[in-house]
């Protein structure tokens, strides 16, 4: 078997998009734009801003995935927009660093969440549970795109009514006026809101990760864009929602010095077993996220392994189970590494994936201006809504995100630096070791 299977329809499409972006972002990020940021009317606005954001990149993408439903997503239209070598170093940081950096990051976040809940010191503590759950996900995987699909759709689900019942409960009760506590003082206003930016920007990516299973959707023309704009209406109602309840609930004050504001904000409205119910829901985000970050990556290296750019023998398909099984246990395996490497540092881990993820989230939509101009005969069955302003909208805000990631993240962006370089040395050596064999057998001939 070469060819992956297309078995997904608009419903588990849209809860990949929501798998994609909901993963632990929403439980502790609304803490670190509250302490940025000086009353909750700017809290607000920033994440308005980040829902604008997500909006214009999914719109920009639904172009580009129904005019190419292929495996791979983003390295797909880089490669046709901008050539290989973008293409491989797409492919090269989503498994170095992109994907397995935040697949071994999340991870150490559900190990963190579980530990609560029962002692995990007899399968070697955060990092062996980490360990269990990335490889027991491969697994799953590895098994096909159904069973990968029908683990991510349950805890997606199960998210979804979480934070749902927790912004209708926060929204219909009254708690009162929020605590008085002590928080830290805002910074100036321009680098608070650049901080916010950043911490936003993380939590609203990854609805391109539906993209790189296009191979696999149904009537990808007509699926793609319908999946991906539900699923962004999904996710943008219930990043306010939440921010809302949050800021309604503990105050921009109690917001910042939280640690765990979905837990305090149910603690506060209902007691609790409420923050005991929301802790577990965050715990089964997190699991989900990293299902899904398995499934839809392993693609991206599977479209890698299919133009001989890298390790061909990730493009093998499974002949029983229909999954591209060599490249799902190549990014375990290597999230795996990482996770030992970095012994579970989930900061270390993210500072890197962020620099290096909105590089390729901003070349990938890039790509659009590109085909339009030189592939004007493909067929577009969507054609992204406000063109060209909506996408140039997108391309600078991943340009700020990218700026903003290196100067607050300097030296893991060094290191992101140094392997783009090692796979430009890389690819430079592989076609000419390529030219040289090509040239020795004309000789010969």
């Amino acid at each position: 078997m070469t060819e992956l299977r297309r078995e997904l329809g608009v419903f588990s499409a849209s809860l990949l998009v929501v798998g994609g972006i909901i993963g632990s972002g929403i439980f502790f990020t609304p803490a670190e734009t509250a302490r940025a940021l000086p009353t909750a009317g700017w809290v607000l606005g920033v994440w308005t801003l980040g829902g604008i954001v997500a909006l214009a990149g999914a719109l920009t993408y639904a172009e580009l995935g129904a005019m190419m439903p292929e495996a791979g997503g983003g390295y797909v239209y880089v490669r046709e927009a901008f050539g290989r070598l973008p293409a491989f170093l797409l492919g090269w940081m989503t498994l170095l660093m992109i994907a397995s950096g935040a697949i071994a990051a999340v991870a150490m976040g559900f190990a963190g969440y579980l530990e609560r809940f029962v002692p995990i010191g007899a399968v070697g503590g955060r990092i062996g549970v980490a360990a269990i759950t990335i490889i027991a996900l491969t697994i799953t995987n590895y098994l096909g795109v159904k069973p990968g699909t029908v683990t991510a759709n349950i805890f997606t689900l199960t998210k979804i009514a979480a934070l749902s019942a927790l912004i209708v409960i926060g929204l219909a009760l009254h708690p009162g006026a929020p605590p008085a506590v002590v928080a830290p003082a805002a910074p100036p206003i321009a680098n608070g809101v650049a901080a916010a930016f950043v911490a936003v920007l993380f939590t609203i990516g990854g609805w391109q990760q539906t993209n790189m299973v296009a191979g696999e959707i149904r009537d990808p023309g007509r699926t793609l864009p319908k999946a991906l704009g539900l699923g962004i209406g999904i996710v943008i109602a219930i990043y306010l929602g939440a921010n809302v309840v949050y800021l309604k609930t503990l105050g921009r004050d109690g917001l910042a010095a939280s640690t765990a504001v979905a837990a305090d904000t149910a603690g506060r409205l209902i007691g609790p077993a409420g923050a005991t119910a929301i802790t577990v829901a965050a715990m089964l985000s997190i699991f989900g996220f990293v299902n899904v970050a398995l499934l839809t990556n392993a693609r991206v290296l599977y479209a890698l392994g299919q133009d001989g750019a890298f390790l061909p023998g990730a493009a093998k398909v499974h002949p029983r189970f229909g999954s591209p099984h060599i490249a799902l246990m190549m990014l375990g395996g290597w999230s795996l590494v990482l996770l030992v490497a970095t012994r579970g540092k989930i900061g270390t881990l993210l500072s890197g994936v962020v620099f290096a993820d909105w590089i390729f989230f901003g070349l990938g939509a890039a790509s659009v201006f590109v085909l339009r101009r030189t592939r004007p005969d493909l067929h577009r069955p969507y054609r992204v809504l406000g063109y060209p302003w909506l996408p140039a909208f997108f391309v600078l805000s991943a340009a700020v995100g990218i700026v903003s990631a290196y100067v607050s993240a300097l030296k893991m962006s060094l290191v992101g630096t140094g392997m783009l370089v090692a796979g430009i040395l890389l690819y430079r050596w592989r076609v000419d070791g390529s030219r040289r064999t090509a040239d020795s057998g004309l000789d010969g001939r």
